[in-house]
């Protein structure tokens, strides 16, 4: 009983929050695994719209930890980097194109989000950056591929190149502003949602 109260005083809403999103993005993965590419950008959607709020609610609360900031990476890792390799290999690219292309994205994903994890930021003046492609752009790029192959035909190695490069931009010395993610990211991802759900 200690044990579980000391996990549910780490966890917190914010906490709460975060595995809410792990919830919907292994829907989406389920989803995905069933061959419902609708249902599947539904919640992977919920899924980072979630991620999003978990960090913002900590911060409203004050009840930001480093507890808080490693499980968040951790999820990250299945919200984005799991996501996007299941996506690629069962949708995008089939076969040992998308095994290998699927492969290289989480690989790049989570060395990415632990360096993220023991190096954080990187910042200049009060401005933060992230260093590196970060991991729900590779997600946002499948799901904009996927959508436009639904109306031209695009080569899967020139896919395959676009999915490659972004995966190794992970790891690159790009820098990424932090800036803006509430006001432009969640109505963006939610414009996606409701076409996936009319469009597809």
């Amino acid at each position: 009983m200690k044990r579980i109260r000391y996990i549910g005083s780490q966890l917190g809403w914010a906490g709460g929050v975060s595995l809410t999103s792990l919830l919907a993005a292994w829907a989406a993965i389920a989803f995905l695994l069933e061959s419902n590419a609708k249902l599947a950008i539904v919640f992977s959607v919920a899924a980072f719209v979630l991620d999003t709020l978990d960090g913002f609610l900590a911060r409203k609360l004050g009840t930001a930890s480093e507890f808080g900031r490693i499980l968040d990476s951790m999820v990250d890792a299945i919200n984005y980097s799991v996501l996007a390799a299941v996506a690629v290999e069962q949708v995008l690219l089939r076969g040992p194109l998308g095994f290998a292309v699927g492969f290289l994205i989480l690989a790049c994903g989570i060395v990415r989000l632990v360096l993220f994890t023991v190096n954080g930021f990187e910042s200049q003046g009060s401005t933060l950056y992230y260093t590196g492609i970060v991991t729900p752009h590779l997600t946002l790029a499948v799901v904009l591929i996927y959508m436009a192959t639904r109306v031209i035909d695009l080569n899967e190695w020139l896919i395959a190149g676009i999915l490659v490069a972004l995966a190794l931009g992970q790891l690159s010395t790009v820098r990424t502003r932090k800036t803006g993610v509430l006001m432009f990211w969640i109505p963006a991802s939610m414009l996606i949602a409701v076409g996936a759900v009319i469009w597809l």
